[in-house]
């Protein structure tokens, strides 16, 4: 009974100094970690110069997943790629189309990426032509099916938007 009273207080103290800690974050320091500026067309454009200035921050894109490459299949070193496609119209009749890679590894997204489509997926799977938000890092570039350069990013986090 002892031990579950000290538990409850230190909880309880817990809960209380989070705020506080919370509180001595500012916009500068968020922005110092996350940029939302970047989007997939801004992605596209982007120069290895400009990239530098990016290092180490994470990036919040949206997009549709356009392909899925399974690069380890093993739960213990699971790795998976997509290709995070997104659009925009030029006009009436042309369609601009701005691609990325993400790479996800670690056995904490086995089951995030089926590698067959289940008839009834859960929530939390992300499937080929998922609406997707992700979180990610610059990793690196190299160049897609046409030569044209595609950036490589270091997933943190993803999630279906249905």
């Amino acid at each position: 009974m002892r031990n579950r009273t000290r538990g409850w207080v230190l909880a309880l103290a817990l809960l209380l100094a989070f705020p506080l800690c919370l509180s001595a974050l500012d916009r500068r320091d968020f922005d110092r970690v996350v940029d939302f500026s970047v989007t997939l067309k801004t992605l596209a454009g982007l120069s290895e110069h400009q990239a530098r200035g990016l290092a180490g921050r994470l990036l919040l894109l949206d997009g549709t997943v356009a392909g899925l490459q399974f690069l380890d299949p093993k739960e213990a070193s699971f790795a998976v790629e997509l290709e995070l496609v997104g659009g925009e119209w030029i006009g009436e009749e042309d369609v601009k189309i701005y691609r990325c890679r993400v790479r996800f590894s670690g056995p904490l997204f086995f089951d995030r990426f089926p590698r067959r489509a289940p008839r009834f997926p859960s929530p939390e799977q992300i499937l080929l032509n998922d609406r997707l938000l992700v979180v990610a890092r610059l990793a690196g570039r190299t160049a897609s099916e046409d030569g044209s350069p595609l950036w490589v990013l270091d997933g943190l986090y993803a999630r279906p938007l249905r």
